[in-house]
């Protein structure tokens, strides 16, 4: 059962590239629901699972602990070349793994469907746009926090020279 509240952005973020991908169907989120939407397009059903983890560098052991029941609700779906079974993981940062569940393991794909070249490695930082502006928002708003505003002092500073300060009127006078 999940927690928390419903991810919202999180699946906003993998709306964008599954309609790029194809026709988005959304299947109904309650118990029992084994898949959050699906991607149609000729020759290719892609039954697709949204789930967010906190760290994204996921092995294939960690994922098979991560989301265990996420995998199981998958592998429910037949399993042949025209049917695709997918579990999209999502970062805090809406930083998204895409990998396709097979009956012998786990394969990482790109964001187009397409598995990934062997050896191929995706971090957060080769992504460019929207992930490093969240991440260095993150930063900025985590850094203005720390800071800590000072009360103004009550106490009023006069001076004893004599002189005193023009005001901006009369300085344009002179």
């Amino acid at each position: 059962m999940s927690r928390g509240r419903f991810p919202a952005k999180a699946l906003a973020a993998a709306m964008e590239i599954a309609v790029k991908r194809g026709l988005v169907r959304m299947y109904e989120r309650g118990p029992g629901s084994l898949a959050t939407f699906a991607i149609v397009r000729p020759g290719l059903l892609a039954e697709v699972r949204v789930k967010r983890l906190r760290r994204m560098d996921c092995t294939s052991a960690s994922l098979n602990r991560d989301a265990a029941q996420e995998i199981a609700g998958l592998k429910m779906y037949p399993s042949c070349p025209q049917i695709s079974r997918e579990l999209w993981v999502v970062s805090q940062d809406y930083f998204i793994r895409f990998f396709r569940i097979m009956d012998n393991g786990i394969l990482e794909l790109r964001n187009d469907g397409e598995p990934l070249p062997a050896g191929a490695v995706v971090r957060p930082d080769q992504i460019p746009g929207p992930v490093r502006f969240l991440r260095r928002r993150r930063r900025e708003l985590s850094g203005m926090a720390k800071t800590r505003k000072l009360p103004p002092s009550e106490a009023v500073v006069s001076r004893e020279s004599g002189s005193q300060s023009k005001s901006p009127s009369d300085c344009s006078k002179t």
